[in-house]
Parts: C-alpha cells; sequence; structure tokens
C-alpha cells in the first residue's frame, strides 16, 4: 500500500481515529500556524475500515489535549517522534469526564448556553456521556455540538 502521507522527523501522530473526526482534533488543538499539519481522511484501515490520521511536526500535546483529543479519538494510536524513531506511544482511552467541551443538547439544562461537566461510560458497545448538571444521558456519537 502506498503511504498517503509521509514520515516526520519531529512531533506527534495521532493514527487510526475514526472516519470524519480528524476535524475535531484539528480545531479542538487550535494550532498556531507555525506548525506543518498533515490530514490524512477515509484512509483504509484493517481495523476500522476507514480511518483519519493527523501528523503534526514540531509538537507535542500536553495531558490536557490529550484527553480532551481521547474524546473524538478512542483507540487511536498516539505517537511521539523524535529524529524519525517513535519515542512514546500509547492508545488513546476514553477519560472518566471532561469539563468545557460538550455542549448539552437539553435545552432546558442550565449548562445548554455554557460548556458543562460530562461522565463517560460504555453501554452495549457504545459510548455514552452524562451531564453533571441536568443528569440525562446521550450517546457520544449522536452529539453534534462541542465548544471546540
Amino acid at each position: 500500500m502506498e503511504k498517503k502521507i509521509g514520515a516526520i522527523a519531529n512531533g506527534v501522530n495521532i493514527d487510526h481515529i475514526p472516519q470524519g473526526n480528524a476535524w475535531y482534533i484539528i480545531k479542538l488543538l487550535k494550532l498556531q500556524r507555525k506548525y506543518p499539519v498533515g490530514i490524512g481522511l477515509n484512509l483504509p484501515s484493517k481495523r476500522l475500515g476507514v480511518k483519519d490520521l493527523v501528523k503534526i511536526e514540531n509538537y507535542r500535546l500536553t495531558e490536557e489535549q490529550l484527553k480532551l483529543v481521547s474524546v473524538f479519538a478512542a483507540g487511536a494510536t498516539y505517537s511521539e517522534i523524535e529524529n524519525y524513531q517513535v519515542v512514546r506511544k500509547l492508545q488513546l482511552t476514553i477519560p472518566e469526564s471532561v469539563e468545557d467541551l460538550i455542549i448539552c443538547p437539553n435545552h432546558r439544562c442550565i449548562s445548554h448556553q455554557h460548556r458543562s461537566r460530562f461522565a463517560f461510560k460504555i453501554v452495549r458497545d457504545k459510548i455514552v456521556v452524562n451531564c453533571h448538571y441536568c443528569e440525562h444521558n446521550y450517546e457520544l456519537e449522536n452529539l453534534q455540538e462541542f465548544k471546540i
């Protein structure tokens, strides 16, 4: 198989992102224009069928950024690269909770117009989020409003 995006000397590679979620990650990171970014969309994947990929040169994600990126890329592989060698590699997992990211879809929730706090759980192979304020549950894949 032909490589679609070349190797980077130093930076990060986020691979096996669920299809369509790379854009959320790019918006979430609010990268300054000085970082070269490679984005692969709708790439073939043995694990997912179709995947997205993000490579960022001369950049490292903070632990808080990794937590937020994990919401959109649970199961993805995060690799830190130095001199073309992987120096740190981990599989992203859903965090226990996040703040200031998801907008509650409940129009009567006090947090609807603001960023809320959500807890995560897995129910029948679906990621379910629970609003801290109104206590309603929502499937993550059905949510469409994020403060990013």
